[in-house]
């Protein structure tokens, strides 16, 4: 091979999953060098992880798709290779469990090792080895099925650079960390790219902690087509409002930068000499008094592992309350617990003054709506449509009303479509829109704009305000600060297997940090923004990068 042949090269590749289907995406080509670090950015559904699947081999082959157009890897294409190409490009999904095939982490790293034929004891070195970079030997022997999805993505991450292979891709990595695991682990991947030179393509929503360092940036459009390629900081430098027509999320920093007038690549801390920007306002009315579920004492153990304990809140009626706190502290498994999907070993649970038990199975689902971190994990029928109709007796009134959903969750064309045919971000607004067809008194929502971008988890937010309005209360698992900081009335922070912290954001954000950073919350924008500038007034301004 030639020393100037690019690693990868897309060429007029087009996809679907139908013979007469329209494309995911289409007419997409780019070639990658080795060593190059690139984002893949999109609106929802444009087919970027459809895509990650074609580039490593994976599709069409494993969904019976079609594809036209050519993938090769080293002027080579993927289909006359002489070993698989997952070999030399590993692909971390997007919902880590559908590439999992063994009961423990181990076993689950050792599976791709044992494929390329290593010995026991050098299995036994790489996969030591990595666990202690992503800092998860303390999962080594855990069962994959008991881990947060947080870990799991860690776990993902793990099988795939102990192969080393030539080019990774990334997508989502991020999507189930709290604030500190995303900047640990973005820190990691880093120092691993450039001790091992290999090519890096990420696909993420959460763009902070990525653009600063990444070469180069290639965006579709909402059709799938490529519509920018270019530099990373020319990128968004220039075409600001080309992205957020797209509804690509803008950093915060860039959103910094607009405002104080700083180029893009002066660092992060030259921005925070400038002064603080008046603080939005109005704060929201007063919260109902009324209690719409109600916790006393709820403590939950699995195996030998205590998850929580004494944990008591309440969620008033109309009022949106998120739960937050580091990976692997249970926030999932509470709210389950407050859903009665799992019987927590002690504690009092009430929706609308009574206990969950004085209801019957199908009372409760009446009253209560649960939206999984997994959406799959809730679908039962065949297409879109009959998703949000199921359990409604066949009505005119109904199926409109599911139609406007669809429209307002830009699902309206795939109403014919299977569920599962989905990308990750539209079968999660699928799923809210499933919930949003009941009059629920409590909305239970585990990451409700997970794989969104950034119009998209928007609409989610406004449409979950609009039910908010209506009485029903809103109880939501979320990594997003800045989500918690716009639309939360109440937040509750978990850390360790306490309830550390029960009140409003901003009293969380402005006077006590310190539990905030304990738990790994990053702070809001203008919070980050605040606390530099009483930095500033106390302490000599710091000088350039």
């Amino acid at each position: 091979m030639q020393a100037s042949e690019p690693l990868l090269s897309a060429r007029r590749l087009t996809f679907s999953y139908e013979q007469d289907e329209k494309p995911v995406f289409q007419d997409v080509s780019f070639q990658l060098r080795k060593g190059e670090r690139v984002l893949l950015l999109g609106p929802s559904g444009c087919g970027k992880s459809s895509l990650a699947l074609c580039l490593n081999g994976l599709y069409p082959e494993a969904c019976d798709a079609v594809q036209t157009g050519t993938v090769s890897l080293y002027g080579t294409p993927l289909s006359e290779l002489s070993e698989p190409a997952a070999r030399s490009i590993g692909v971390v999904f997007q919902d880590p469990d559908q590439q999992f095939c063994m009961l423990t982490v181990e076993d689950e790293i050792a599976f791709g090792l044992e494929n390329l034929q290593y010995t026991k004891e050098e299995m036994d070195s790489i996969i030591e080895d990595v666990l202690e970079k992503l800092e998860i030997t303390h999962l080594k022997t855990r069962t994959i099925a008991s881990l947060s999805g947080g870990s799991k993505q860690k776990v993902a991450l793990a099988c795939i650079i102990a192969m080393e292979p030539e080019l990774i891709i990334l997508d989502e990595p991020t999507a189930q960390l709290d604030p500190y695991s995303v900047r640990e682990l973005v820190r990691l991947i880093k120092e691993l790219q450039a001790e091992k030179g290999f090519g890096l393509l990420v696909i993420e929503h959460q763009l902070d902690h990525w653009t600063p360092w990444m070469d180069r940036t290639i965006v579709l459009d909402g059709t799938g087509q490529k519509v920018m390629d270019g530099e990373t900081g020319a990128i968004f430098e220039t075409k600001l409002e080309e992205l957020t027509q797209l509804g690509i999320p803008i950093p915060q920093v860039i959103s910094l930068q607009k405002q104080v007038s700083i180029p893009f690549t002066l660092c992060k801390e030259r921005l925070f000499q400038e002064p603080v920007p008046p603080f939005p306002g109005p704060w929201p009315a007063a919260l109902s008094t009324e209690d719409a579920l109600s916790v006393h004492g709820l403590s939950f153990i699995r195996g030998t592992d205590t998850i929580f304990q004494d944990v008591s809140f309440s969620v008033k009626k109309g009022s949106i309350t998120a739960i937050a706190g580091p990976n692997g502290t249970g926030k999932s498994t509470l709210l389950s617990a407050a859903a009665k999907l799992i019987r927590p070993v002690s504690g009092d649970i009430k929706i609308d003054g009574r206990p969950v038990d004085s209801y019957s199975e199908k009372e409760l689902r009446r009253l209560i709506g649960y939206v999984f971190q997994n959406p799959e994990h809730q679908f039962v029928t065949d297409s879109v449509i009959q998703e949000l109709l199921f359990g409604f007796e066949d009505g005119k009134a109904a199926k409109e009303k599911a139609l406007q959903l669809l429209t307002r969750f830009g699902l309206r064309r795939y109403a014919s479509q299977h569920p599962f045919s989905l990308s990750q971000g539209q079968k999660r607004r699928l799923s809210v829109a499933t919930m949003l067809m009941h009059q629920v008194k409590v909305l239970l929502l585990d990451e409700p704009t997970f794989g969104q971008d950034a119009k998209t988890a928007r609409e989610c937010m406004l449409m979950l305000q609009e039910i908010q309005k209506e009485g029903t209360a809103v109880l939501m698992v979320t990594h997003d600060m800045e989500l918690v900081s716009d639309y939360a009335d109440t937040i509750l922070v978990l850390c360790g297997t306490k309830l550390v912290y029960r009140g409003t954001p901003d009293s969380l954000f402005s006077d006590h940090i310190g539990i905030a950073e304990r738990a790994h919350l990053a702070l809001p924008l203008r919070y980050e923004w605040m606390k530099h500038d009483r930095r500033r007034r106390n302490e000599p301004a710091a000088g350039g990068c």
